[in-house]
C-alpha cells in the first residue's frame, strides 16, 4: 500500500498545472473574469434561462448585469425540482449529476444542481489552495486527514440522481486510491448516533498516524477534542483489549473493531495524564495543521480551539465557500480570508450600503475597494446566473492584483426592531468580549429578538462548556452590545429597549440540536451555527419548545 505521504505527494504534483493557471488569473483579474463569463455565456445562452432573458446577447460583463436578473435561492429552487424530475436545458447545457440539499445557517430547505462543470470548478479551487497549504506546511502531508462529511444520499431524485451534502458527494467520489489519504472511511458517517460516532472517529484517529484535519465549521473539531479528553481511559482500554466498549452499539453491518495496540494504549495513557494543552500532542504526535474557517460566529471557537492543539498545531483559514460556490483561495499564511477564485466562478458584488436598494448596482471583481463589505453573486458552471448566495464579505487586500476577501456574516443575520441596527458581527464581538472577561466559553448561543411584551427586547440563549453563567452576565453583554453598535446603546438608555434577557440552556441542548440535524442527513462539520436569529420562530425546536 501505498504511504500517505507519498499519496499526498502525488496529488501536489496533480495540483501544479491549476497552481500556474490560478497564478497568471491573479496578475489580471478583469481579463480572467471576462474569459471565464465567455465561457458560461456561450455554453448555456440557449438553455431555457438564458434564451428568458438573452443571454446571448451578453458582450461584455457590463452587458451581463444589465441583462441578466438576480438570482435568489427562491427563484432557484422551482427550476431544481423540474431538473430533479428530469427536464434538462433549464439553467445549464450539462445534465446535473447530483443535487445538493442543504438549509446552510438560516431559511427553509434548497437544492442546487451540480454539474460536471461546476465540479471542475469546485476541484480547481481546492487544487490550488491545496497547492498553497502544502508548500507552507509540508509537514503537515506526512500522515493521514481527519475530513468531516456528510450523508451522501439522502434522497433520490426522480431523475435518478443521488440527493444530499456536497462533502458527502465529494468524499464518495473519489478514486478509491485517494481515500486512502484520510483516516475517516464514509462509513463512519452512516452510524447516526453522535456519541458512537465520536468515540469511533476518536479510536480511528489515535490509529491512523494523523497529521491534518480540515472541516468547514470549527465547532465539530472543538467537541470532537472535547470528547477526546473525556474518552482517553476508554480508548486506551480498547487498544489493550482490542475491543469495542460494550455500551457501543452499530447498525447492522458496520464492523469497526479495534487492533490489539499496547503501544497506542501507552500512549494514551500519557495523554490522561498530561495538561490540556499537551493532550492532543500525546494522542495525536504527527497533527500539524487545522484548516477549518477562522473569521464571523467561526472566530468564537479559536481560543478553545487553540489552547486545545497546542503551539506544535498551526490553525488556517479554510477556503470561503458554500454549496453553491467555491469563492476564495486562502494561501496557507496567517490572515484570514483568501484570494477571490477568479478562474473558477464570474462575481458580481453588491455595495453592503446598498442592499435595500430594488436595483441596487453591481460591482466586478477588478473594482472592489479594500475595507468595503459587499454582499456577493455568483454566476457557476451548473447554470445559476448572478446568484444572491446571501453571504456578506469584506475586501482584505489583495493577493498580485486580485482582491482577498473574508466572510463577515450572512445577510439575513440583520435585526432592527426600532432602529437599533444589529448585526452578527455586533452580537459576536459583545458576546465574545463579555465571555472571555469571565472566564467562560460557550457550547452555544444565539441573540433573538424578545417580542410580546410592554417594549421589544431581545434574549441571549447560551448554552455554557462546563460552568454557570454568573448572574452579572446579561448585564455585561448588554453593555458590550451599547459599544458595539450605538444605535442599540442609544435605544436602550432611552428605555425604548427592555434590558437584555438571557436564558441558560440545559447542558446537551446543543448535543440534540447536532443529532436531530444530523439524523436528517446534514453534514456535522457544517453546521453553521448563527449567533443572531432574527425571526424567532426559526429557532430549531429545541429551543422553541423550552421557552417558559
Amino acid at each position: 500500500m501505498l504511504r500517505p505521504a507519498l499519496l499526498h505527494l502525488l496529488g501536489q504534483l496533480s495540483r501544479a498545472k491549476p497552481a500556474l493557471g490560478f497564478a497568471l488569473a491573479a496578475r489580471d483579474p478583469r481579463k480572467a473574469q471576462e474569459a471565464k463569463l465567455a465561457e458560461l455565456v456561450a455554453r448555456n445562452a440557449a438553455t431555457e434561462y438564458g434564451k428568458l432573458h438573452g443571454l446571448a446577447e451578453a458582450r461584455t460583463p457590463a452587458d451581463f448585469a444589465r441583462r441578466m436578473p438576480i438570482m435568489t435561492p427562491a427563484d432557484l429552487e422551482p427550476y431544481a425540482r423540474r431538473l430533479m424530475s428530469g427536464e434538462r436545458n433549464l439553467l445549464s447545457a450539462e445534465a446535473p449529476i447530483y443535487y445538493v440539499r442543504t438549509t446552510g445557517s438560516t431559511g427553509a430547505a434548497k437544492h442546487v444542481p451540480i454539474t460536471p462543470s461546476y465540479r471542475a470548478e469546485l476541484q480547481r479551487t481546492v487544487h490550488v489552495a491545496f497547492w498553497h497549504l502544502y508548500l507552507r506546511f509540508p509537514a503537515a502531508f506526512l500522515g493521514r486527514a481527519l475530513y468531516f462529511v456528510g450523508s451522501r444520499r439522502v434522497a433520490r431524485a426522480p431523475d435518478g440522481n443521488d440527493v444530499g451534502t456536497m462533502s458527502g458527494f465529494n468524499f464518495t467520489e473519489l478514486p478509491e486510491i485517494v481515500r486512502k489519504i484520510y483516516a475517516w472511511p464514509y462509513e463512519l458517517f452512516e452510524v447516526q448516533d453522535l456519541r458512537a460516532r465520536s468515540f469511533l472517529a476518536l479510536l480511528l484517529a489515535c490509529a491512523g498516524d494523523v497529521s491534518l484535519v480540515g472541516g468547514i465549521f470549527p465547532a465539530p473539531i472543538v467537541y470532537l477534542l472535547r470528547d477526546l479528553e473525556e474518552r482517553l481511559p476508554e480508548l486506551a482500554q480498547c487498544f489493550r483489549d482490542g475491543a469495542l466498549p460494550s455500551w457501543l452499539s452499530l447498525p447492522e453491518g458496520h464492523r469497526f473493531t479495534p487492533e490489539r495496540r499496547p503501544d497506542l494504549a501507552r500512549r494514551l495513557e500519557r495523554a490522561l495524564r498530561a495538561p490540556v494543552e499537551e493532550k492532543v500532542r500525546e494522542a495525536w504526535p504527527g497533527l500539524r495543521l487545522v484548516y477549518c474557517w477562522v473569521t464571523s460566529t467561526a472566530a468564537l471557537y479559536l481560543p478553545e480551539l487553540q489552547r486545545r492543539l497546542g503551539p506544535q498545531v498551526a490553525v488556517r483559514d479554510a477556503i470561503y465557500s458554500a454549496c453553491e460556490g467555491w469563492c476564495s483561495i486562502p494561501i496557507g499564511d496567517s490572515d484570514p480570508g483568501g484570494a477571490l477564485a477568479v478562474d473558477s466562478h464570474f462575481f458580481e458584488f453588491l455595495e453592503e450600503s446598498e442592499l435595500g436598494s430594488p436595483k441596487p448596482s453591481t460591482r466586478f471583481a477588478w473594482e472592489l475597494e479594500d475595507g468595503r463589505r459587499y454582499a456577493i453573486l455568483m454566476t457557476t458552471g451548473a447554470g445559476l446566473c448572478r446568484y444572491r448566495v446571501g453571504d456578506i464579505v469584506e475586501v482584505c487586500g489583495r493577493h498580485a492584483a486580485t482582491p482577498r476577501i473574508r466572510f463577515v456574516r450572512k445577510e439575513g443575520a440583520f435585526s432592527n426592531l426600532l432602529g437599533e441596527k444589529l448585526d452578527e458581527s455586533h452580537v459576536n464581538r459583545s458576546v465574545g468580549e463579555s465571555l472571555r472577561a469571565a472566564g467562560l466559553t460557550a457550547t452555544f448561543f444565539t441573540l433573538t429578538p424578545l417580542l410580546g411584551g410592554a417594549r421589544p427586547g431581545y434574549e441571549l440563549l447560551i448554552e455554557p462548556a462546563g460552568a454557570q453563567v454568573p448572574g452579572t452576565f446579561a448585564a455585561a453583554v448588554d453593555a458590550a452590545l451599547g459599544e458595539a453598535s450605538y444605535d442599540y446603546g442609544r435605544l436602550r438608555a432611552s428605555g425604548q429597549l427592555m434590558p437584555l434577557a438571557l436564558r441558560a440552556l440545559s447542558p446537551g441542548t446543543y448535543d440534540l440540536i447536532r443529532q436531530s440535524k444530523v439524523q436528517d442527513g446534514s453534514a456535522e462539520a457544517q453546521l453553521k451555527t448563527a449567533h443572531l436569529t432574527a425571526d424567532p420562530n426559526s429557532l430549531p425546536p429545541e429551543l422553541r419548545e423550552s421557552k417558559p
